[in-house]
């Protein structure tokens, strides 16, 4: 599997807002390694690999599909359509961002942005170290308001335009990195398993989670539907920038980042670092005082309890439109992914 070509066509598909279009190609992509693949009432993508053996546990892989994006609100008098974020939208990165807005059809626009001619220098002044409100923000989308309000509904979806770009032969960027990344790395992790005939001690339920960004909800009711006994979430984490302090952040190209935190099984996350040393796969650790901020808290609350690990993959500009990842450190979690379920997971 070639992950650069996964990668463009997972994060080119949209995923925002209850959008279905990701959970379409990653459940397509998916059904090479599952026997049965299907979207239930939420959207969540799941797949089975059974083992073949009576009684065997249940192990969960996991990584959320959605994206962030946003939803329409109003069209003003001069057509400009305004919208309410679905997710953590970074305010910053919005001006003169291109977008789509799925109407009765898709409409290409662009955030307005005023030119640094006509800015109000005294106003500015005042403002400084002021964000704009999403909502205070249009979205031009080249039409008038009778026209756009024709086409255009409250309600509808936004999301940013695919913009996927190599930076060099490992770096990418794109819009929705997060969590596209966790689900290649997962895909990833598939096709070694496949390629290298492992035959598992355990039935794998793989789960392509919606609605992360608004509250880890499709990983809650995926948990509860497949039961697992254990589960690896995949997501991403973030990655230093000029800006950032070091020790609170991974680096991009030295692996995944191994999650360590009281809300996690520590049993599974000394395992997975044991596996990584033992077969030298790069990888990195955070360490966090309490919850991880992604699904591994929703899963491992399920019914009666899931023992629960987590993998990171390091992130540039988390939840702006042009993320930036490194290649190597998707291949990293899909190989500790891959020598975990090799190596057994019965003596958990």
């Amino acid at each position: 599997m070639d992950i650069i070509s996964c990668l463009e066509r997972l994060c080119s598909a949209s995923g925002a807002g209850g959008i279905s279009q990701a959970c379409d190609v990653a459940g397509k992509m998916l059904d090479r390694y599952c026997e049965d693949v299907r979207l239930d009432a939420l959207g969540n993508v799941i797949g089975v690999i059974k083992s073949g053996r009576e009684g065997a546990p249940v192990l969960m892989l996991e990584a959320h599909i959605d994206e962030i994006g946003l939803i329409v609100t109003n069209i003003d008098d001069d057509g400009f359509v305004y919208t309410a974020p679905c997710g953590g939208v970074d305010v910053r990165a919005l001006p003169a961002a291109e977008v789509i807005v799925h109407g009765d059809r898709p409409y290409y626009g662009v955030f307005c942005s005023t030119p640094p001619h006509l800015a109000d220098r005294d106003k500015e002044k005042d403002k400084k170290g002021e964000l704009p409100k999403i909502n205070d923000i249009g979205i031009d989308v080249g039409m008038d308001a009778k026209t756009a309000r024709n086409c255009i509904k409250k309600g509808d979806r936004v999301s940013f335009c695919p913009n996927f770009t190599l930076l060099n032969q490992n770096r990418i960027s794109s819009k929705a990195l997060d969590n596209r990344a966790g689900v290649a790395a997962i895909l990833y992790c598939l096709d070694l398993l496949k390629k290298e005939k492992v035959e598992p001690d355990c039935d794998i339920a793989v789960v392509f989670a919606v609605q992360e960004e608004l509250g880890c909800r499709g990983s809650a009711v995926s948990a509860y539907r497949v039961n697992p006994d254990y589960a690896v979430a995949v997501d991403v984490s973030f990655a230093r920038t000029p800006d950032s302090e070091p020790a609170k952040c991974g680096e991009l190209g030295k692996g995944a980042m191994i999650g360590w935190s009281p809300t996690l099984n520590e049993k599974m996350t000394r395992r997975l670092k044991i596996i990584a040393e033992k077969h030298q796969i790069p990888c990195q650790h955070e360490v966090m005082g309490g919850v991880t901020g992604t699904d591994a808290e929703s899963i491992s609350d399920a019914r009666t309890g899931v023992r629960t690990a987590l993998l990171s993959v390091p992130l540039r500009y988390m939840h702006t439109p042009c993320e930036v990842a490194d290649k190597r450190d998707i291949e990293s979690a899909a190989r500790l992914l891959a020598c975990f379920i090799k190596e057994g997971v019965s003596a958990l």
